[in-house]
């Protein structure tokens, strides 16, 4: 399995490409403002065809590129049920500060279809095996995503876990007791690399071991 990532400028969101073995398509995970050429670039350079595309949450940093994203590729997107409501209107569902910072970037916004994912949701595409498992506390429909090739595994934590940090949980929808209980959940995986929606990629027994969180 190979796991690709370009960067989106707006609050620096990662945006990721994941590859099975010997395959020449992919899935997408998260979607950050203004994407689309970055995510267009890597994956004429690795001969890559997307098939689906995975939100890990609904706030806008990471939804924000689906209208570009998807009028390049007709792709189903797969977001927790809980967070469906955050993409009728992005900018409204964050506190006034935030919905005026966002108010230029949603004017050709296109609320796209979606179907909803609920915890223990599997998907088989383009090779790989998705499994969403519930994380809320950043949001309501928040998902750890697990995604296996074979005997690999990585697993994508959205604004859940980063690298040495969590997700805030004091915006709409946030929930510090749900957070908790999230890494709790979190604790109980496998050792395996995490890949979160900010900052560099760690592994499940770092975030353990040095997490001030945990």
């Amino acid at each position: 399995m190979d796991v690709f990532s370009t960067n989106a400028e707006f609050l620096d969101v990662n945006c990721y490409a994941v590859r099975a073995a010997g395959r020449s398509d992919c899935i997408l995970i998260d979607s950050g403002y203004d994407c689309a050429p970055g995510l267009e670039k890597l994956l004429s350079e690795e001969g890559l065809e997307p098939r689906a595309i995975f939100l890990t949450h609904g706030h806008p940093d990471h939804i924000l590129g689906l209208t570009n994203v998807l009028a390049r590729w007709n792709l189903p997107v797969h977001l927790g049920a809980a967070d469906q409501y955050r993409l009728d209107s992005p900018a409204t569902t964050l506190n006034p500060q935030f919905a005026a910072m966002l108010a230029p970037l949603v004017q050709d916004w296109n609320v796209p279809e979606t179907e909803g994912v609920t915890d223990g949701q599997s998907f088989e595409i383009a090779g790989l095996s998705i499994t969403a498992v519930a994380a809320p506390g950043h949001t309501e429909g928040s998902m750890l995503l697990r995604v296996v090739d074979g005997e690999e595994e990585v697993i994508f934590t959205g604004d859940v876990v980063f690298a040495g940090a969590i997700g805030r949980v004091d915006l709409p929808g946030g929930d510090s007791q749900a957070m908790q209980e999230s890494l709790r959940t979190f604790a109980t995986l496998p050792d395996v690399p995490i890949y979160p929606g900010h900052g560099p990629a760690s592994r499940v027994s770092t975030e353990l071991a040095t997490n001030p969180f945990f």
